[in-house]
């Protein structure tokens, strides 16, 4: 029977911040890798929930007039020029659009045990209706995407998700919300839980809903609410032809949470969330990794000048198992932000970040993930922007002897060609250096992009 030990501090911290300190020196610049089925508290996250009130929208005309001096990051200029203006459909605009991607992978297996690359293409595709009511929303979404490989072609996957998203605005102060999605999604070798003997991409059936009410008025706003969660696996082919039974990660969680702020000036903000969670999983007959969890930040968000802006936060984890031999997960949790301007044309930005991943690996019964990312976004013309970054990560996997260090560098180019089309070119290394040696990986992948939308 595994256990799971307590998280303190660990050699690997030590080298982590070492290893930021000469990337910095170095200066080097980053990526962060997406982890389809790891989650986490996430502080800006509210579950797909729109959170605007119709005071809160009034009062950003008024409350920070910083943007009209120049005072914004790349992402945050305006770029209306660039922007589709869609297909009016009665109360309605719909926003059709298709893209393509192709990329050279010279490690689809992510791992350096023979090592073999390929050529990748992704077609992607959806259309949006967005509503245009006098007060309130309700918007629907429907996505697709095809990947195929030129030579692996037992890796190819098609994806597909419906999402709608409605606002009811009942007054001025006040936004009540849901969130409903649903959709056939793949994890793929970058995922943390993704099994280790498993070779292609595994089938997910993913389902949330989210009901939400947010107060923002004035000073002191918050957003309650709840959400439920589900993820079905479908069983797997290992890499010597033999079946995955994949029904031990299938996982529903029920959550609630509340994210809360008080505006004490334009320049300085209390910030805060905390939530509570289920965790269903019954794991296979030797381990039941259901849990409750408890999550909390708190801290500020504040001002130096209009020019450098600052997020530092910090709180507690815990992950209760129901399973009386699995060690409860207690941890610190931390996210820290900043945000400098040094011209009009470029912005840096910085993340020091702990969290608790809530994974599937039957091996594991969590993550504590320590992460440092550092990026920038350059604007070399108004349609053309150049980003580049670089991150280090440390994932421990609680109850194995298992512990990855990740580190990631890209660059890339974003033209915006005209109102319908963008262009993106891009290059990414990522190297994982773990305790278990048949998961090191050296990885370079090169990707040119395409996206028409109307």
């Amino acid at each position: 029977m595994r256990t799971a030990r307590l998280v303190g501090t660990s050699p690997s911290a030590i080298r982590l911040a070492r290893r930021l300190r000469l990337a910095v020196s170095a200066l080097a610049l980053a990526v962060i890798i997406d982890l389809p089925r790891a989650f986490a508290l996430d502080l800006d996250g509210v579950d797909g929930l729109i959170t605007e009130t119709v005071a809160s929208r009034d009062r950003q005309r008024v409350w920070d007039n910083s943007k009209r001096y120049g005072a914004e990051s790349i992402d945050e200029r305006d770029r209306t020029f660039a922007k589709p203006e869609g297909i009016r459909a009665g109360s309605f605009l719909v926003f059709p659009e298709v893209g393509a991607a192709v990329t050279f992978d010279d490690n689809i297996f992510t791992r350096d045990f023979e090592k073999r690359s390929d050529w990748r293409s992704a077609v992607e595709g959806g259309i949006k209706f967005q509503s245009q009511l006098p007060r309130h929303m309700l918007d629907f979404s429907l996505e697709g995407k095809v990947v195929n490989y030129a030579e692996y072609t037992d890796l190819d996957y098609a994806n597909v998700r419906a999402k709608l998203e409605s606002a009811l605005h009942f007054d001025n102060a006040h936004t009540l919300s849901a969130s409903f999605l649903s959709g056939i999604e793949h994890e793929e070798r970058d995922d943390p839980s993704y099994p280790l003997t498993a070779r292609g991409p595994i089938q997910v059936f993913h389902n949330r809903a989210s009901v939400g009410i947010t107060r923002d008025v004035g000073r002191l706003y918050g957003t309650l609410s709840a959400t439920a969660e589900s993820w079905d696996f479908d069983d797997a082919i290992a890499v010597n032809g033999d079946l995955l039974d994949q029904d031990s990660r299938n996982t529903t969680t029920y959550s609630s949470q509340l994210k809360f702020g008080y505006r004490f000036s334009p320049g300085y903000t209390f910030v805060g969330k905390v939530r509570g969670l289920h965790d269903l999983n019954e794991g296979d007959i030797k381990t039941d990794r259901d849990a409750w969890g408890y999550e909390a930040l708190a801290g500020l968000a504040f001002e130096t000048n209009p020019l450098l802006r600052w997020r530092i936060l910090g709180g507690f984890g815990v992950r209760d198992y129901e399973q009386d031999d699995l060690a409860n997960l207690n941890t610190t949790l931390m996210q820290a932000d900043v945000q400098w301007l040094p011209t009009q044309r470029l912005t840096i930005y910085g993340t020091l970040s702990r969290q608790i991943l809530d994974v599937t690996d039957i091996a594991a019964s969590g993550v504590v993930q320590s992460s440092a990312k550092l990026s920038a976004e350059y604007e070399i013309y108004h349609n053309l922007v150049m980003n580049a970054g670089i991150e280090l990560r440390s994932d421990v996997f609680q109850g194995t002897d298992r512990q990855d260090e990740l580190y990631s560098i890209r660059a890339g180019l974003d033209y915006y060609f005209t109102k319908n089309w963008l262009f993106t070119f891009g290059y990414e290394y990522q190297v994982r250096d773990s305790t278990d040696d048949a998961l090191d990986m050296h990885r370079n992948r090169f990707r040119i992009g395409a996206k028409l939308h109307f």
